[in-house]
């Protein structure tokens, strides 16, 4: 009311300057009155943007100056302040017209009228020579009014903006304090009420609402280097609810004068805080504009907004697109706020689920260890016992050696614990099983079968056995190379793919494209086929080897033929989902857990929309059919692999079967079915224009990439190369000069295939072929590779990739696969703050990602996967070979 008194006083001067007529002074009165005038609405103007005025005065004296408005064309003409249409002028203030003229045309006039109406006493006194002098000054200023109110229009349309900080402002201090009084329309409640304290707040440069709008994101650079991420500071938001919450006994602490007592002071945790508690709201938008040689399409941007935490998701939404920048238009599609989560572990019934299963695999551990323990003293008493009392001279063959290895041996059909353990273990691996054999049968102690399920969970064995620097007779060594390599190829091209989605600079991409070394990380999609390859290597190569020594015969003897290729067939389909599905379908858990508290909490949105798809989709995954369906559907997208892989093992399955009985029929088969996955590949890519390229390698992922029908083809050429292993029986005689031939072919090859696309555009109908025959090829050179270090002719090569320092890491590749894209999202989701590339940034990235990857690949390895190998070999002591 403040401001009404000084509009009143304005109006008795107008009167006593009026008393005092002269003619002479007319135009010296005009001035002041005019410049009187203007100055009194100027203050109700400033008290409106503070909400100090009531609503309806301001909008009627104030009007609404912003372009973009809905309100725009109604309240432009009330900016015209001495109108008839709009409250009353001069003339007939001063009782120049009929009384029912006088009549306010609107309620929200009613003010206007009012102070008016105050100065009826000095309007008795008016002359006629006065109402000649106001009718001028009435014109005058009317004339002054309209053209500010034309000049603002103009400035409020502005596009020649000088700095990119003017032109792509969105909402920022100055934007919301000058259209509050729209803007607060559109919201209700404390929320408003909050906001309103802000907003007065930042009137009158309170420390606690600076921080506020500084830990708010804004533009700051890098545009067009492609900075999507406006995000601001959540850290410093949280400290100013943290400051409100605070004792003020704590807040007025100084500093205890260290080294960063002064920043300390100067920075961001001194001061008091807001009156209201705060929350970060991060803000995904889209924004166009019609300077189309400034924006020429619509970007997506996400923007980050430090507000009362009062103010709901909704309500942040409705307040950001209630607010006009100058230059741009922007909708808001989400608002996500890490302070209104509303997710909770405890009252998901998946997160139940998985506490008690680690429970009890952690009891079981537990157990199991001491157990096996407790076991190997009582080994070692009894052998240290036989040494001493021993007189036959035979008996110094009797080692003792308390630091060997404790393991689970099968002998005779019989179970025992044996400490003196000296014979090669096969250990558990993702396409191998765990097979012990025996050398000696002394100082043994005979164990029940639970007793061996038990000891199947004894950390001791199982670590022992993964760090274990010997492989089976069964076992192909240059295999545990390539997987290695490879895994660690799939986690870096991954580790590409998020920094990149997290970046502030992600137009930096487009420079690395067109490096030659970039075609490193986007060919990182042959690892698979390399893992495809390996897969029908040792399905094969394992079955025929099987096969040739009779281990069959129990399945087979005394039964048709069919009967026994069913049998065979359910064999190897339920030992290879018992061996997989136990580490899988935790990590599923894991995955929808962890998805649904990012997708509440975290700053930044999740790469894929798992806390979704996993609670509806997640037995597709369970039966390795979720690649039959859309891609938008997956749960853990990663895991097509498993699915493609698991799919090609019961098409192997039939057609080995079928090899020990009708061997050129299946050959004849196996040809059909690779050549059908070759043109069905060609097909879909011709059909769908699929031009592959270096800028985007996962383009068409749903026809293309992991379908099936279109990955078959690499399986198949390892099959192929397992017979090849078997029927030489690992021994090729092959002089030097076809040797060096088929090294340099193989090499020229891949190199090809990982470079061949730098800087090359392909047409339609050769990228068809390209598509169709690039991923059998990789298999094929992948197989020369097998072959030829298998069978002598692998020089460094082979010693490279048989070196026992990665027999570990190969044997935790299948855990490292499903856990570390979990990894990798974990680490995103705790970003506050995009990422600002750089290579040497990526690479220390990648390098702790992979670490860390290993690291719980081998703790799920331990407590799941080698459990469930143990197991499967105690249950079935003839070691039927299961490809796992």
């Amino acid at each position: 009311m403040t401001y009404l008194v000084i509009l009143l006083c304005a109006c008795c001067a107008l009167g006593a300057e009026l008393d005092t007529g002269a003619g002479g002074g007319g135009n010296a009165r005009e001035e002041r009155l005019r410049s009187g005038l203007i100055d009194a609405f100027q203050n109700i103007k400033q008290a409106s943007a503070r909400g100090e005025v009531d609503d309806g005065l301001s909008s009627d004296l104030v009007g609404s100056t912003l372009p973009n408005s809905s309100r725009s064309g109604r309240r432009e003409e009330r900016l015209d302040l001495l109108s008839e249409d709009d409250g009353l002028t001069f003339a007939e203030a001063f009782g120049d017209v009929e009384p029912e003229r006088r009549a306010p045309t609107t309620e929200k006039a009613h003010n206007v009228q009012h102070i008016v109406k105050a100065t009826r006493q000095a309007e008795k006194t008016t002359t006629k020579s006065n109402k000649d002098v106001l009718s001028k000054l009435t014109e005058s200023i009317r004339n002054t009014v309209n053209e500010s109110k034309q000049q603002l229009r103009a400035e409020s349309n502005r596009t020649d903006y000088v700095g990119m900080e003017h032109m792509l402002r969105i909402i920022d201090s100055e934007i919301l304090v000058d259209q509050w009084s729209d803007i607060q329309r559109s919201v209700r409640g404390m929320c408003r009420d909050e906001m309103q304290g802000y907003v007065n707040g930042l009137l009158q440069r309170r420390l606690w609402a600076m921080k506020m709008e500084d830990a708010s994101g804004r533009y700051t650079s890098m545009f067009y280097w492609g900075n999507n991420y406006w995000t601001g500071s959540a850290e410093l938001c949280q400290v100013l609810n943290d400051q409100h919450e605070a004792s003020p006994v704590k807040l007025n602490n100084k500093s205890d004068g260290s080294i960063m007592g002064a920043w300390r002071d100067d920075v961001s945790i001194s001061g008091s805080g807001p009156p209201f508690a705060t929350a970060f709201y991060n803000v995904r938008m889209l924004i166009t504009t019609d300077q189309h040689e400034l924006v020429k399409t619509r970007r997506t941007l996400h923007l980050g907004l430090c507000l009362p935490r009062s103010c709901t998701r909704d309500q942040v939404a409705t307040i950001v697109d209630a607010a006009h920048s100058p230059l741009l238009r922007h909708k808001v599609v989400a608002v996500r706020s890490p302070q209104h989560g509303g997710y909770s572990y405890m009252t998901d019934p998946t997160f139940q689920v998985l506490l008690g299963v680690c429970s009890v695999v952690a009891v079981l551990l537990v157990a199991a260890t001491a157990y096996d323990m407790q076991l190997g003293r009582a080994v070692r008493r009894r052998r240290r016992r036989a040494a001493n009392m021993a007189a036959d001279p035979n008996a110094s063959d009797l080692k003792l050696d308390i630091s060997t290895l404790d393991a689970i041996t099968h002998a005779a059909g019989k179970s025992m614990y044996n400490v003196n353990n000296n014979v090669a273990i096969n250990s558990n691996t993702s396409e191998e099983r765990l097979t012990a054999d025996t050398a000696s049968t002394d100082g043994e102690i005979k164990l029940s079968v639970w007793s061996e399920l038990l000891l199947s969970f004894s950390m001791k064995a199982n670590v022992l056995q993964i760090l274990d620097q010997s492989v089976g007779a069964d076992t192909v060594p240059v295999v545990h190379g390539l997987r290695s390599l490879s895994m660690v190829w799939v986690i870096f091209g991954h580790t590409c793919i998020v920094v990149f989605k997290y970046a502030d600079n992600t137009a930096l991409r487009a420079v690395l494209e067109k490096s030659f070394w970039f075609q490193l990380i986007i060919s990182a999609v042959y690892s698979v086929d390399t893992f495809f390859c390996l897969g029908g290597m040792l399905v094969s190569f394992l079955y025929f080897r099987t096969n040739a020594k009779g281990k069959l015969d129990l399945l087979t003897k005394g039964r048709r033929t069919l009967t026994s290729g069913v049998l065979q067939f359910l064999g190897l389909i339920g030992y290879r989902f018992a061996r997989l599905t136990a580490p899988y379908l935790f990590m599923l858990g894991v995955v929808e857990v962890t998805m649904k508290w990012f997708a509440h909490n975290a700053v930044f949105e999740p790469p894929a929309p798992d806390h979704e798809t996993c609670p509806h989709y997640w037995w597709r995954n369970l039966l390795y059919i979720n690649t039959l369906f859309p891609v938008e559907q997956m749960c853990m997208l990663w895991s097509w692999y498993l699915s493609d892989d698991t799919q090609f093992y019961a098409v192997s399955a039939i057609l080995l079967i079928l090899a020990t009985s009708h061997f050129k029929a299946s050959v004849a088969l196996t040809g059909a079915l690779f050549l059908s996955s070759l043109a069905t590949t060609g097909y879909v890519s011709w059909s769908s224009e699929h031009v592959p390229s270096g800028e985007d390698p996962f383009t068409q992922f749903d026809k293309i990439y992991d379908k099936p029908w279109t990955r078959l083809g690499p399986y198949l050429v390892g099959m192929a190369t397992g017979w090849i292993l078997f029927k030489t029986n690992l021994k090729i005689r092959m002089n030097r000069i076809w040797a060096s031939v088929g090294w340099a072919v193989c090499t020229a090859t891949l190199l090809f295939l990982i470079f061949g696309l730098y800087r090359t555009q392909l047409s339609v109908g050769a990228a068809a072929v390209y598509s169709a025959l690039s991923h059998s090829l990789w298999a094929a050179c992948v197989g020369w590779v097998i072959v030829a270090c298998s069978t002598g002719h692998g020089g460094w090569v082979r010693h490279l990739l048989s070196a026992p320092i990665l027999y570990p890491f190969s044997r935790v590749t299948y855990c490292a696969y499903l856990v570390h894209p979990v990894v990798l999202r974990y680490v995103a989701m705790h970003l506050t703050h995009p990422i600002h590339l750089g290579e040497l940034l990526v690479f220390v990235l990648f390098l702790g990602l992979t670490a860390m990857s290993y690291f719980f690949a081998f703790l799920i390895s331990v407590a799941f996967e080698a459990p469930m190998v143990t197991m499967l070999k105690i249950l079935a002591p003839q070691k039927k070979p299961h490809r796992v």
